[in-house]
């Protein structure tokens, strides 16, 4: 039976997953394949290190270049993390002429377009399944099954670390802390969270689907992201009142004079299906012209899931391979990227929920009404809480009709000046257009 070899950048929970499925799953992947796979090399950092007995310790590396002069090695595999030096070994692996697989959405999101240049230039196929949504074969769907679609928008949860965190706060009170220390102790949180609360692992990956679904150039540094830290079980409670459920969204959707390509924290119905999606559950909605609404969920990381997306890839390349088919390429490259304009985020319309926390006292509610309505914010409804024995303030929680968002957060930035106001007031979006209803009618 034919081989193919492989080099395996890394041994962290993805690589240790990619390495155990592809040895626990060999002989199905042979059927599948008619081929055999066979894992030639692992470079790691630190050669030293005392690894998994089922590794064996005579393909352990932490030399590059061994991989490179190894002619018995056609794919190389990235799941180190990180821009450098990942980045150099791909180019270098590029350079040689293997084709690769990765799972790094920093990278990808950086220095995607570049590498995909370089790998057309070279002939090879790269393939990145496993950077966004673990398992979920989200991808493949938009490179393969809607080809032949138009994607008018996606929304997703595409961060399992923030998605557990606000299903702790919602589901049992917990506050953002306890909830970010519980996912800490489960291992679905690093140890340093910044890039899953902040937002920015969610933007990441969003940048990747909108490339792909919108053959559009998107980098996380020319959209809006803002991340969860903020975020109180009692405005989860609010919410829940009115009919939401409230969830860390990304999001992308055509408009008539460009994209609209956002993560921040939304209020959405509690009929969407989203609004199940709980724990560490990735999903993702998409909206085309010619299927309409489908909905794609599953284990968004984990070093099983991932790796299974990982591997799925690896056997991708390898079918290539054996019918002398490269240089297949996910992604869009050069002149087929287009410079689509991106919407400011303050022109985007629609209702929003705003927490006050003001002084009790006689005309605050007249006074916060009044600046809402000189900037053209109109109410829908109002919950008003008068202050607790422990508390100094009264919370007042307005819910809006579709509003211009830069007109709120003018309004928002007026009334945190007044006299009155005690704490900066809390703005939390609400999705309840077709992007997170349509899959649920």
């Amino acid at each position: 039976m034919k081989e193919i070899g492989i080099a395996l950048l890394g041994l962290g929970n993805v690589g240790l997953g990619t390495y155990r499925i592809l040895s626990n799953h060999a002989k199905d992947i042979e059927r599948r394949l008619g081929a055999r796979v066979r894992v030639r090399h692992v470079l790691v950092r630190n050669a030293g290190k005392s690894r998994p007995e089922d590794v064996p310790a005579s393909i352990i590396t932490h030399d590059m270049k061994a991989i490179l002069e190894d002619p018995e090695v056609s794919v190389v595999v990235e799941v180190m993390g990180g821009l450098s030096p990942s980045r150099e070994y791909l180019e270098q692996a590029i350079a040689s002429g293997r084709h690769v697989v990765t799972a790094n959405k920093a990278l990808l999101s950086t220095h995607g377009e570049a590498l995909f240049s370089r790998a057309l230039a070279r002939g090879v196929d790269v393939h990145f399944e496993g950077a966004v949504c673990g398992g979920i074969p989200i991808i493949r769907t938009l490179r393969e099954a809607l080809a032949s679609d138009r994607v008018e928008s996606l929304t997703g949860i595409v961060n399992g670390t923030t998605n557990f965190i606000l299903s702790a706060m919602a589901g049992e009170g917990a506050s953002y802390a306890d909830a970010l220390r519980r996912a800490q102790e489960l291992g679905y949180a690093e140890a340093d969270p910044t890039l899953d609360v902040s937002g920015m692992d969610a933007a990441q990956k969003l940048c990747l689907l909108a490339s792909l679904a919108f053959s559009a150039r998107v980098s996380p540094e020319s959209i809006l992201v803002e991340g969860i830290t903020s975020l109180t079980p009692t405005d989860i409670s609010h919410g829940r009142e009115a009919g939401y459920v409230l969830k860390l969204l990304a999001q992308a959707r055509r408009a008539s004079d460009g994209l609209d390509v956002r993560v921040h924290p939304a209020f959405i119905p509690a009929a969407s299906p989203l609004a199940d999606v709980s724990s560490a559950f990735n999903a993702v909605l998409l909206q085309s012209a010619a299927l309409g609404a489908s909905l794609y969920s599953g284990r968004g990381a984990g070093d099983l899931p991932t790796g299974s997306a990982v591997v799925s890839d690896i056997i991708d390349t390898c079918r290539n391979l054996l019918a002398g088919v490269s240089g297949r390429l996910p992604l869009p490259v050069g002149p087929n990227v287009q410079d689509v304009p991106l919407l400011s985020s303050g022109e985007r319309r629609g209702p929003v929920y705003l927490r006050f926390s003001v002084s009790d006292e006689p005309g605050v509610l007249g006074r916060i009404a009044g600046v809402l309505g000189e900037k053209g914010v109109s109410i829908n409804s109002v919950l008003q809480r008068p202050p607790r024995p422990e508390d100094t303030h009264a919370t007042i929680v307005v819910f809006t009709h579709a509003t211009r968002e830069a007109d709120v957060v003018a309004a928002v930035r007026w009334i945190d000046s007044l006299s009155s106001t005690r704490a900066p007031t809390q703005l939390i979006r609400i999705e309840e257009g077709p992007g997170v209803l349509l899959a649920s009618r």
